[in-house]
């Protein structure tokens, strides 16, 4: 025999063997823990012939159906609860309601913190207005709260319903602010205003303020005052003493904001200022110095 001819024969064998049903015999096996494992490749590999829902398809995964709920035996149920699963008339039943998140029906919020989470769903959501549990006066006096997160959560959603009224509120709690923590999460809050707005309220002077607060001030400057104009010209007085002393993140954000508020003909007075500082803002230094614009 030419071996072409022992090949097609070999699969025509292997097909018609695998396209032949297991016997009520062969279920019976899967009770038997020695011949389980060869009884259920059998049943398997019969499963695996259908591949689109068929009356064969029906029929067949109905009798496995049927020997799965007629046997006690745990392993048999758990044998062939996994050869159903190749049903392709088979329906995943998960447990979770079908319907969707948002149409959840959300509690009703009792408390500022409840009233808070539910708005911030309600904001994701794209809910009307109406429908929100706090007013924009509820929500500004939420912001002035003593306890952290409350304020800083309602500042959060402030800012995303009425940014105008969230400005002048997360600027005045930056500058109270001494934990460098909380002074991030505000100093983000204020980045993530509209730029007019920062522009606007931004504060000329930090005097009074922690070094962090300052920091995130010159860190504000930095990526909100324009190369121009009468902001510009009233923060350089503020930003030069902040150029001195020692190794901070005061001092390397305010050397950041050096070629976006001086220029070349500022290069004396910046040079003077550099004197006697710390190694660790020698690279800083020189690279503000390096980048000052001609005008």
């Amino acid at each position: 025999m030419k071996p072409l001819s022992f090949f097609l024969a070999c699969v025509t064998c292997l097909a018609g063997f695998a396209a032949e049903a297991p016997t009520d015999a062969t279920f019976a096996d899967l009770a038997v823990a020695e011949k389980r494992l060869a009884a259920q490749q059998a049943i398997f590999d019969r499963a695996r012939t259908f591949a689109k829902v068929s009356p064969e398809s029906k029929a067949w995964f109905g009798r496995v159906s049927a020997a799965a709920k007629a046997s006690d035996d745990p392993e048999v149920q758990a044998a062939l609860g996994q050869i159903l699963l190749l049903d392709p008339d088979y329906v995943k039943h998960i447990p979770l309601n079908p319907k969707q998140p948002n149409e959840y029906e959300a509690p009703e919020g009792t408390t500022p913190e409840t009233k808070l989470a539910q708005l911030e769903r309600q904001l994701d959501l794209r809910r009307p207005k109406e429908e929100y549990p706090l007013s924009t006066k509820e929500l500004v006096t939420l912001a002035h709260s003593e306890d952290f997160p409350t304020a800083q959560r309602a500042n959060r959603l402030l800012r995303r319903i009425d940014g105008i009224a969230a400005a002048p509120i997360l600027w005045e709690r930056l500058f109270k602010l001494t934990q460098r923590s909380q002074v991030q999460e505000v100093e983000d809050e204020i980045l993530r205003l509209p730029a007019y707005l920062a522009i606007k309220l931004l504060p000329t002077d930090p005097e009074g303020a922690s070094l962090a607060a300052k920091a995130a001030w010159a860190r504000i400057v930095l990526v909100r005052v324009q190369s121009q104009g009468k902001t510009r010209l009233a923060i350089r007085s503020k930003m030069l003493p902040l150029l001195k002393g020692p190794a901070n993140e005061l001092t390397e954000a305010a050397w950041a904001t050096v070629p976006k508020l001086f220029a070349e003909a500022d290069r004396a007075v910046l040079t003077e200022a550099s004197q006697g500082l710390s190694e660790r803002l020698a690279p800083k230094v020189k690279a503000a110095l390096d980048a000052l614009p001609a005008k």
